[in-house]
């Protein structure tokens, strides 16, 4: 049998491998921006693509009829934040570096922190909204904004389409809280991709470029990707605890420089990287503390 040590170890194990898979359908997403495709002509194929590889394994493991929401108006409320927040995240890796984006994309735990109170009526301590404040001065640091002028300093269109796509993803991760119970998690990504398809679609066609055979293998090894990092993450929320899955969103900084560095020869600096770290520790402590009050209302 199965020990519940050996159960946390495989569920970490997963989250890592996940990230690293959506991490490279990002790179890919990039990529093919470069080689003069719009971001949502990619965001569609993605779609395609990513219900091609992932809806047999959601059929074999929870059958068909799990693929149908109990609560259709939320669920595709929620999808489609998630959705757009994706798209908006594609539009941001098509200008800055993916590094760069992955380390203002921190911030949206810390977010998701701070909207709880609000949002959910949970309780969140001194601590928490001080790690939330410190992170948030990290991410003013990194940007350097000049507030007079989009496109000044470290403040462009890119760095904008990736703090407002981190905003509707805190939502979107808001409102999994409170239907997570309730839905398959066959609904959640059956609609999620669904709902990326209708959203790109429009735009796609106003200004679709057909793709030659290595670009659309690449388009749909990106969608492949999203498919199985999806199906990666939720194997591994079955088996380790939602805050220990979560602290592994920040492995991304790792393959985003590295993606960086290899393909588009991109190396955050030395503000950034130290910016980086401060998210990372705020938002770790805030998923940590999150764990322990989880265990002491078990």
């Amino acid at each position: 049998m199965r020990s519940p040590d050996d159960r946390t170890v495989l569920g970490t194990g997963l989250a890592f491998l996940a990230f690293a898979v959506l991490a490279t359908a990002d790179a890919l997403t990039k990529l093919l921006s470069t080689r003069g495709y719009s971001v949502f002509e990619v965001a569609t194929i993605d779609a395609v693509f990513a219900l091609i590889a992932a809806l047999p394994v959601l059929v074999l493991w929870e059958g068909a009829a799990s693929l149908k929401p109990r609560r259709l108006g939320i669920v595709v409320l929620r999808c489609g934040l998630g959705a757009a927040s994706l798209v908006l995240a594609f539009l941001s890796f098509s200008m800055i570096p993916l590094a760069d984006a992955y380390t203002i994309a921190f911030l949206t735990p810390l977010a998701v922190t701070a909207l709880s109170a609000p949002f959910l009526g949970e309780r969140v301590g001194w601590r928490q909204w001080l790690a939330v404040v410190i992170g948030f001065a990290a991410v003013l640091l990194i940007l350097r904004p000049d507030f007079g002028t989009v496109g000044a300093g470290g403040m462009g269109w890119g760095q904008l389409a990736m703090l407002a796509s981190g905003a509707l993803f805190a939502l979107s991760m808001l409102m999994l809280r409170r239907i997570a119970k309730t839905e398959s998690s066959g609904a959640l990504l059956l609609v999620y991709f669904a709902m990326l398809f209708l959203i790109s679609l429009p735009f796609t066609a106003a200004d679709w470029r057909m793709p030659g055979a290595l670009d659309f293998g690449l388009m749909a090894a990106t969608g492949a990707c999203s498919g199985l990092g999806n199906l990666l993450l939720i194997l591994a929320f079955r088996y380790a605890a939602a805050a220990l899955v979560s602290s592994f969103m920040y492995s991304q900084l790792i393959w985003g420089t590295l993606f960086g560095l290899l393909l588009f020869a991109d190396f955050p600096d030395a503000i950034t990287i130290g910016g980086a770290v401060v998210i990372m520790l705020c938002g770790i402590y805030t998923l940590l503390h999150a764990a322990k009050a989880a265990r002491m209302a078990a």
